[in-house]
């Protein structure tokens, strides 16, 4: 269904829907006064001696009435209208069958009226309350009215001929069925364009809700975008400013932390040999490589810059050492070819250390310069091993190594 068509049928169902709850409640108005007019009838046969002819029609007009109305409340509810593109005719044929049905016994009885007591305000009244209740095209309604009000006329003159009787009669249908058209004419109108104007706002609502949470989606991922590094799809160096923020937020005690830099040894001969593709293609498998370790022990492992990485471990000093002798034997064992190194012919990796116990936030910064001081010395060792520093604090931002 397209969208003017959602639209156009979203409007119908709601018209139906208003529709629907007017003659229930139509229904409870007509039902307690055929109950009362029906118990007054009643009256009459068994109390006045003068029984009029008219009175049990009377009564089975209004019992009819009130068994319609009854059937109206027990079927037509809320919770049992579904209301879809193939039955939408249905509950409209509903809707205008009640109330022709009701004028055409209303009519019945203001022909009586009429005809005995030279009056139809029980038309009257009845009319407008179904102009005024339902909102229906014109033509609906129109057409009930050509139906009725002749039979009403037609009694008229039966009654009392040709006299000014037929004033006290034609006089008030003649005003009251004009503005009884109007006001079905006007409310027809308003109603649907409240309930046009109601929808179109729902619509654009829904859009520009769907707007924000698509924007909200599109935000986040270009939240998480600007954090990730675009070859290794690792964290950045931005993301590893914001965790060790994380972590000085959480320096309300000492705690144990180890800080990894971490160097693919001789890479820049590595490009200049294989060529900056392949160079990518190795970062890409070591960078894979420390996201498994990291994830596997629990650390937090970014790409520092280059062929750099830094990895951040909360566990002891003990349990550090195994992760880089670890770290070194797995890219090792990647067997990447490369010829150019003066240690073996395959890829390696040269890791600096440095394991404090931490008390302030300007501690963290001190001990990536240490860890970065150390990838120094373990290089000048001869790369493919790892070097541990142990930084001290003295409560300040002093540290002694």
């Amino acid at each position: 269904m397209k969208n003017q068509e959602k639209i156009a049928f979203s409007i119908r169902k709601e018209m139906v829907q208003s529709n629907l709850k007017g003659m229930r409640t139509v229904a409870w108005s007509l039902m307690y006064v055929s109950a009362i007019i029906s118990l007054i009838h009643y009256g009459e046969v068994f109390f006045v001696k003068a029984e009029r002819a008219m009175v049990p029609v009377y009564i089975a007009i209004h019992i009819a009435m009130f068994y319609i109305d009854i059937a109206v409340l027990l079927f037509v509810r809320e919770k049992r209208i579904h209301i879809t593109s193939v039955n939408i005719q249905k509950y409209e044929h509903l809707v205008v069958i009640y109330i022709y049905t009701i004028m055409l016994l209303i009519t019945a009885i203001s022909v009586m009226d009429v005809y005995f007591f030279h009056h139809a305000a029980l038309y009257e009244v009845i009319l407008i309350i179904i102009c005024t209740v339902f909102a229906l095209p014109l033509r609906k309604i129109s057409w009930i009215i050509l139906l009725s009000a002749p039979a009403i006329i037609a009694s008229t003159y039966l009654s009392v001929g040709m006299s000014s009787e037929n004033i006290k009669v034609i006089l008030p249908m003649s005003l009251l069925i004009p503005i009884g058209i109007i006001i079905q004419y006007q409310t027809y109108k308003v109603r649907k364009q409240i309930t046009t104007q109601h929808i179109l706002l729902d619509e654009e609502m829904i859009k520009t809700k769907q707007l924000s949470e698509l924007l909200v989606v599109k935000n986040k991922a270009l939240a998480e975008q600007a954090l990730k590094d675009p070859l290794t799809n690792l964290p950045n160096r931005r993301a590893f400013n914001q965790q060790l923020t994380k972590i000085g937020h959480q320096l309300h005690q000492p705690q144990t932390l180890t800080v990894m830099m971490i160097d693919i040894d001789y890479f820049k001969k590595f490009n200049d040999y294989y060529g900056h593709i392949q160079g990518d293609a190795v970062i890409v498998k070591v960078a894979s490589l420390l996201a498994e370790i990291a994830e596997k022990y629990q650390a937090f492992v970014a790409r520092w810059g280059g062929e750099e990485f830094i990895m951040i471990s909360q566990h002891t000093e003990k349990f550090a050492e195994p992760i880089c002798e670890e770290i070194l034997k797995e890219v090792r064992d990647l067997k990447i070819p490369h010829r150019q190194s003066d240690i073996v012919q395959y890829v390696t990796v040269s890791i600096g250390m440095c394991h404090a116990n931490l008390t302030m936030y300007e501690h963290l910064q001190t001990c990536c310069d240490i860890a970065d001081q150390a990838l120094y010395l373990a290089k000048q060792n001869g790369r493919n091993n790892y070097f541990r520093k142990m930084a001290i604090f003295d409560g300040k931002e002093n540290a002694s190594i």
